[in-house]
C-alpha cells in the first residue's frame, strides 16, 4: 500500500532520532586539524558524538556516554577512534585521528557533496509510488544535513522524541492488530485510520528534523491518536480498556460479596470484619477510578488489584471475630499505627526536602498522631475494643497522609 510503504522509509529516520540523537548533528563535524591524545576542542566533542552515535561508544555511563560528550581527547576517545578506524579500513589503526581518518569521515557523511536527485521512472504500475518514496526520501536527507547542533539536548527535544516512540510503539501494535485480524472482518475504518497515523508520523518526523518541536508533539499526538482509534477499530485492546474490564470486574465482585456477607450476616456468623474490609475494598476501587480518569494507568491497576484483593479478604474472614476482643490484638493494632505514622514522617520529609507543599500532608499526620495518643490511653484503660478501633484510624490517617503527597 502507497501510504504504508512510506510510512516504513519514514519510520527509518524515526529509529535515527530514538536510537542516536546525537546522529544528526555529529554529522555536520568540521576537522581542520589532527586529533589525538592529550588535543582539546568542540572538534574533539564533536567526534565523540559521531562515535557514540555510530556506535564506537565512548562510555556507557557517565563522562563521555552519549549526551556527555567531552572537549579533550583522552584513552577512552582513542580506544574508540580504534574501533572506528577498524571497522573503516583504515590502517594503521592507531587512534590518531590524522588525514587518513578525517577524508575517510568525509566520504562516508557525505560533505562537499549534494544529495542526487531522485528520478521518477517512466514506466512500471508503481512509478508513482516509487516517485512519491524517492522525493520523501530526498525532504528527510536535505532536513538532515540542514540541521545545524546547538550542542544541547533541550527538554522539548526530549520531549518531542519520546512523542515520536509513542506513536511509533502505537502505529506498530495497530499494524499487528490488522494483521492478525479475521480475512472476514471489515477493516476499511481501520485502515484508514492507520493512513492517517502514518501520514502524521511522517510529518512530525520531518518536523523534528526541522526543529519545530511544538510541531512535532502536535503531528505525533495526532498519529497516535489516529493509530489507536485503528487498533480499536481492528478489535485490538488498549490498556485503557483492560484496566476498565478489571475495574468492572472488581466492582461485580464487591457486589457478590456484599449479598455473600449479608447472608453469613442472617445465619448468625460474625461479619464485622468482612464489612470492614469490604468497605476499604470500596474506596481502593474509587481511588483506581480516578486514576483512570486522569490516565494514570499503572495507579489504576494498582489500586484496582489492591481493591480485588481486600474483597478476598473479606469472604475469607466471614466468621472472624473482630480485632480488639482481647489485648495482644490491641497492641498489635497500635503497632501498626507506629509504624504506618513512622512510614508517614519519612515520606514528608523526603517531599519537604524536594520543595514539594507538605502542608495537608503533615496536618493529616497530626490527626494520626493524635488518634494513637487516644488509642494508648484507652490501652492503659484496658478498654481493648476503643484501642484497636482508634488504632486502625490512626493507621488509615497516615495512609491518607502518604497519598497526599
Amino acid at each position: 500500500m502507497k501510504i504504508k510503504n512510506i510510512f516504513l522509509v519514514t519510520s527509518l529516520f524515526a529509529l535515527l532520532i530514538l536510537v542516536s540523537p546525537n546522529l544528526a548533528s555529529a554529522a555536520n563535524c568540521k576537522f581542520t586539524r589532527d586529533l589525538d591524545l592529550g588535543i582539546e576542542g568542540e572538534d574533539v566533542r564533536c567526534l565523540q558524538k559521531f562515535l557514540n552515535a555510530k556506535g564506537y561508544t565512548i562510555s556507557t555511563s557517565g563522562v563521555g556516554s552519549p549526551g556527555r560528550e567531552t572537549n579533550q581527547y583522552k584513552d577512552l576517545t582513542k580506544k574508540a577512534v580504534i574501533k572506528w578506524q577498524t571497522a573503516n579500513g583504515i590502517s594503521p589503526a592507531t587512534g590518531y585521528f590524522g588525514p587518513k581518518s578525517r577524508a575517510r569521515f568525509e566520504s562516508l557523511s557525505g560533505i562537499g557533496t549534494s544529495t542526487p536527485t531522485p528520478t521518477t521512472p517512466s514506466t512500471g504500475s508503481d512509478s508513482g509510488l516509487v516517485a512519491t518514496l524517492n522525493a520523501r526520501i530526498a525532504t528527510l536527507n536535505k532536513e538532515i544535513s540542514d540541521l545545524r547542533s546547538s550542542g544541547t539536548n533541550s527538554s522539548a527535544e526530549r520531549s518531542a522524541r519520546e512523542k515520536i516512540k509513542k506513536a511509533l510503539d502505537m502505529i506498530i501494535d495497530a499494524e499487528d492488530e490488522i494483521a492478525d485480524s479475521n480475512d472476514g472482518a471489515d477493516l476499511t475504518k481501520a485502515q484508514g485510520n492507520i493512513d492517517d497515523a502514518h501520514e502524521d508520523f511522517f510529518k512530525a518526523v520531518r518536523n523534528f528534523f526541522k526543529g519545530n518541536f511544538d510541531k512535532v508533539s502536535e503531528y505525533a499526538d495526532d498519529a497516535y491518536n489516529n493509530a489507536e482509534d485503528a487498533f480499536d477499530d481492528a478489535g485490538g485492546e488498549t490498556e485503557e480498556d483492560e484496566l476498565e474490564d478489571l475495574i468492572d470486574e472488581v466492582e461485580q465482585d464487591i457486589e457478590d460479596a456484599e449479598a455473600e456477607i449479608e447472608k453469613a450476616d442472617d445465619d448468625g456468623e460474625d461479619v464485622d470484619k468482612s464489612e470492614d474490609l469490604l468497605e476499604k475494598a470500596d474506596e481502593t476501587l474509587d481511588k483506581a477510578k480516578d486514576y483512570l480518569d486522569d490516565e494514570d494507568f499503572k495507579n489504576a491497576e494498582k489500586f484496582a488489584k489492591q481493591a480485588e484483593d481486600l474483597v478476598d479478604d473479606a469472604i475469607d474472614a466471614i466468621g472472624d471475630k473482630k480485632k480488639g476482643d482481647d489485648e495482644d490484638d490491641a497492641d498489635e493494632a497500635i503497632d501498626d499505627a507506629k509504624d504506618e505514622i513512622k512510614k508517614a514522617k519519612d515520606e514528608i520529609k523526603k517531599a519537604d526536602s524536594r520543595g514539594k507543599d507538605v502542608d495537608d500532608a503533615e496536618d493529616l499526620l497530626d490527626d494520626a498522631e493524635d488518634l494513637l495518643d487516644e488509642a494508648e490511653e484507652a490501652f492503659d484503660d484496658e478498654d481493648y475494643e476503643d484501642a484497636i478501633d482508634l488504632a486502625e484510624e490512626a493507621e488509615d490517617k497516615a495512609k491518607e497522609a502518604i497519598d497526599e503527597l
